[in-house]
This record gives structure tokens, C-alpha cells and sequence, in this order.
């Protein structure tokens, strides 16, 4: 019975070593995305292992992965480059609600408590921008990229012509409407990002059907439509995934989070406080997905077209605005690659906005806004590390950006 349905049985030991020495190991994207957010040393040590599969030609990316790792890179660095902004910018917030709301409290010495509170917060601050200061500048020298190019150089797929990519996506209807893993919990995605990881399947099934070699996964996808899972805990790939696997490509199927597959792949190699840190990363943004799934969903019930058009209207009137600002900066002295990268995300931003007052948007719409936003306030940064602004205008650009990422980040 166990031969018959083997795709509801776990691996024994023998049969897991077995299936190590032979396999290719897989990674997905978000796995590659992750080193811009582990530390040097952690980075390093994976990097090592990373090395030691490709000497032993077990190491391999769908060329899907490849494509969506460069998609999302960028607001990856733009993300954590801008944290330190973001919690500098929390804690000025914090001082100033305290002055604003309790400036006429009788009983309270406000000009005492702001000079200790500015007093005791001078060195958290210092430390923060310290940090910003010693953070990797992966935009202008890339070590990260660099190494991934170099390992993963001769060991990507090849992509789809659009033929096969058309006859995906209409059997991926059919597969979603029927609930058939992978990727149909992304089909609430645009037509041209729901699709990403059927693609990515198919690949994989095409490569270990050309290899003839059992494939291991190490994934950072979380979703239910990969993974088998009993009271919270992740037990093993979805029965459906291995048994196409096997039927399609001969091979067994198997996957592993980062941190398991690091733990399991060598002790002595990595250590112990790099793992843990690889499973602390991996639990933070699965609780940031589980987060934004929630929201997502409270939206979504609560999203009447009235709202919509109301959340429209308001980023119509502060793109003008940033708009206007912009002109004051285009007028100023600044290097012309800035004026033309800013220019650019402008250009794209307008297209946005001109879709909207026709009518012509959705959610995604405000999706694309927020990553145009993210890549203007890179830009913008850069421009205030290296350029003379007045400090007015750039904290009226600043609060701008951050009013304009909020609203399309809804």
C-alpha cells in the first residue's frame, strides 16, 4: 500500500540520505531575496554552502526565480535602507503628539519633559543613524548580487516563449478553479504576477524530468497551496506536488524551509546562531504576510466604490502636490542623473494618475503607485546625502512620499 500511495508518506532516514546525495537543491525567490536581509556573517556561511553544492553540480534556480528575484530586488534594499528613516521618523512623531496634545496640561512641566525626552533619545538616535551609515550601499557596489550571479551563472533554466507561457496560464485556470496546487492562492493576483509560481513548478518539473535527479526545494513561500501542514506546523510538500512529480518526472519531491535546510545540511559549515538567525528572518516575514493577508482582507470587505473613489481622488490631489515640489527641485542644483531618474519615476506616476481619473484602475493600480513611491524616495534620499536641499522642502517632500506610500500601500 505504501508503494501505491507514497506521496502521503514521509521519507525514511535511509531513503532522505539517499535523496540528499542525489537531488538538485532548488531555490526559490524569495530564498535569494533574503541574503539582503541576513547579516554579513550569516550571509558569508550560506554563501559557503551555497558554494560546496555547486561544486558537487547539485545547486539549481528556475529561471521564474531568476526573473522575479531581479523584479523585487530593488524594493528589498529600499525597504531596510529606509527602515532607520522610518524609526527616526516615529520617534520625532512621538515627541511632537506629546508637545501638540499635552502643551497646555496644568500639572505637567512640558519644556522640562521635551528637554530630557530630546536628552535621553540624542544617543538611540545617534546609534540609528550610525547604523544607516554602516549599512551596505547595495545600490552603488552589490556583493550580494555579485555572488548570486557567480553561483547561480551556468545552473539557471531557461525561460518559456510566449506560446508556452499562453498555454500555462490557461491551464492554470482550470487548475485554480479546481484548487490544484501550486499557486492557485495567488489568483486573486493581476494576470501577470498570478501565475508566477505554476510557472515556477513547471520548470522544476522540467528540469528534474531532463536530470533524472530527485529535486529538493528550499522555499520561503508559506502559502497552503504548497505546503501540508497540521496545527500550524508544516509537516511535509503537499501529497499532490509529489505525486505530479513523480508521475510527470520520475523523481521524488521534497521541500525545506531556509533554516531546515541549513540545519540539516552540515553543522560544522554553519553555525547554530546563523541558523537561528536564518529562522528568525523566516518567521518575521511570515508574520508580515499573515499581517498583510488580514488587512487585505478587512479591505476588501469593507472596500465599497466610494471608498475607492475617495482613496483616488486624495492620491490625485498629493501627486500634484509632490509634483509642484518637484519642479521647486528640478530648479535647484542637483546632478543630472538625479533629475532624470526622478523624472522617470514621475513620468510613470503620471500614467498612473491619468489611468485613474478615467477610471481605469484597481488594486494592483495602487500597488504599482506604492513601488513607484519606494524607488522616489530611494532616489531622493541619495540626492540629500550628496546634495545642498533646504531642509524645509525636504522634510515637505519627505512627509509627502510617506502620505503617498501609505495611501497606495492600502
Amino acid at each position: 500500500m505504501k508503494n501505491t500511495f507514497k506521496q502521503y508518506h514521509q521519507f525514511a532516514e535511509e531513503e532522505f540520505k539517499q535523496l540528499w546525495e542525489n537531488c538538485l537543491f532548488v531555490f526559490d525567490t524569495n530564498t535569494l531575496l533574503n541574503m539582503y536581509r541576513y547579516s554579513r556573517s550569516t550571509v558569508n556561511a550560506y554563501f559557503k554552502v551555497l558554494r560546496s553544492l555547486k561544486k558537487k553540480k547539485q545547486l539549481w534556480i528556475p529561471y521564474q526565480a531568476g526573473y522575479e528575484f531581479y523584479e523585487n530586488r530593488i524594493d528589498v534594499i529600499s525597504e531596510y535602507e529606509g527602515s532607520y528613516d522610518a524609526v527616526l521618523s516615529i520617534l520625532d512623531k512621538a515627541k511632537k503628539d506629546i508637545e501638540e496634545s499635552y502643551k497646555n496640561h496644568p500639572f505637567l512641566d512640558l519644556k522640562e519633559i521635551k528637554k530630557k525626552m530630546d536628552t535621553g533619545l540624542k544617543g538611540v538616535e545617534t546609534e540609528i543613524n550610525k547604523a544607516k551609515k554602516d549599512h551596505p550601499k547595495w545600490m552603488e557596489k552589490d556583493d550580494v548580487l555579485d555572488e548570486i550571479n557567480s553561483l547561480f551563472e551556468d545552473s539557471i533554466g531557461t525561460n518559456y516563449d510566449e506560446e508556452k507561457l499562453a498555454e500555462i496560464v490557461k491551464e492554470g485556470k482550470e487548475r485554480y478553479e479546481k484548487k490544484v496546487p501550486p499557486g492557485y492562492k495567488d489568483d486573486k493576483k493581476s494576470e501577470d504576477k498570478k501565475y508566477g509560481d505554476l510557472i515556477l513548478w513547471y520548470q522544476i518539473i522540467d528540469k528534474a524530468k531532463e536530470s533524472k535527479k530527485p529535486i529538493i526545494l528550499i522555499s520561503g513561500d508559506v502559502k497552503e497551496d504548497w505546503w501540508l501542514e497540521k496545527n500550524g506546523k508544516r509537516i511535509m510538500p503537499l501529497p499532490q506536488l509529489k505525486k505530479e512529480m513523480f508521475e510527470k518526472a520520475g523523481v521524488d519531491f521534497h521541500i525545506y524551509t531556509a533554516d531546515r535546510f541549513l540545519e540539516y545540511h552540515d553543522s560544522e559549515t554553519i553555525n547554530k546562531d546563523a541558523i537561528n538567525e536564518v529562522r528568525k528572518i523566516r518567521e518575521l516575514e511570515e508574520q508580515r504576510i499573515m499581517i498583510r493577508r488580514k488587512e487585505m482582507m478587512e479591505r476588501e470587505r469593507d472596500l465599497s466604490p466610494r471608498i475607492f473613489e475617495k482613496y483616488s481622488m486624495e492620491y490625485i490631489h498629493l501627486f500634484e502636490e509632490l509634483e509642484r515640489l518637484f519642479m521647486e527641485i528640478s530648479h535647484l542644483k542637483i546632478h543630472p542623473k538625479y533629475g532624470e531618474e526622478l523624472d522617470h519615476i514621475l513620468h510613470r506616476l503620471r500614467i498612473s494618475r491619468n489611468r485613474i481619473v478615467h477610471g481605469d484602475f484597481d488594486r494592483n493600480s495602487f500597488h504599482r503607485i506604492y513601488i513607484n513611491i519606494k524607488e522616489f524616495t530611494y532616489i531622493f534620499d541619495k540626492i540629500m546625502r550628496s546634495e545642498d536641499i533646504d531642509p524645509e522642502l525636504s522634510m515637505k517632500i519627505r512627509e509627502l512620499t510617506d502620505r503617498l506610500e501609505h495611501l497606495a500601500h492600502f
